[in-house]
Formats: structure tokens, C-alpha cells, sequence
């Protein structure tokens, strides 16, 4: 076998291993997200959300930065 050979095998045991952890996702019951009440029940929800969708979480708190800022220059008269 070649090192290109090699390289390709190397690639392709790491896309499987990708694709296995990509599937391999914690799923958030049902009956917490409706019964989560007390504050420890959020947090925890809000908790175990963020640790399995950093991105997303990242995408909401820019956007509900923009928002206010926008708010904010509108109050001043700012565009």
C-alpha cells in the first residue's frame, strides 16, 4: 500500500467515526421539556441543550444581542 492509500483508509475510518458520534445523540425526553417546572428542572434542561447544540446556542444569544442593540439604536433615533 502506498501513504495515499493509507491516507484514504485513514479518512474514510474517520468519517465513520464522525458520522457514529453525529448519530449517537442525547435526546431530551419529552415529559421534561413539558415538566420542567422548578428552576433546578430548567437549568438542568437548559444544561444538557447547550452542551448537545453549542452552535445553536451560539446563533441565539448573537441574535438576541442584535435585536437589542437594534432596539437600543432605535430608542436613540440611530438606524
Amino acid at each position: 500500500m502506498t501513504t495515499e492509500d493509507d491516507a484514504k483508509k485513514k479518512l474514510a475510518e474517520m468519517k465513520k467515526e464522525m458520522a457514529a458520534k453525529k448519530k449517537a445523540r442525547l435526546t431530551v425526553p419529552a415529559e421534561f421539556l413539558e415538566g420542567a417546572k422548578s428552576y433546578d428542572d430548567k437549568l438542568t434542561l437548559v444544561k444538557i441543550l447547550s452542551e448537545k447544540e453549542k452552535s445553536r446556542v451560539v446563533l441565539l444569544f448573537k441574535k438576541m444581542i442584535q435585536s437589542g442593540m437594534e432596539e437600543a439604536n432605535r430608542k436613540k433615533g440611530l438606524k
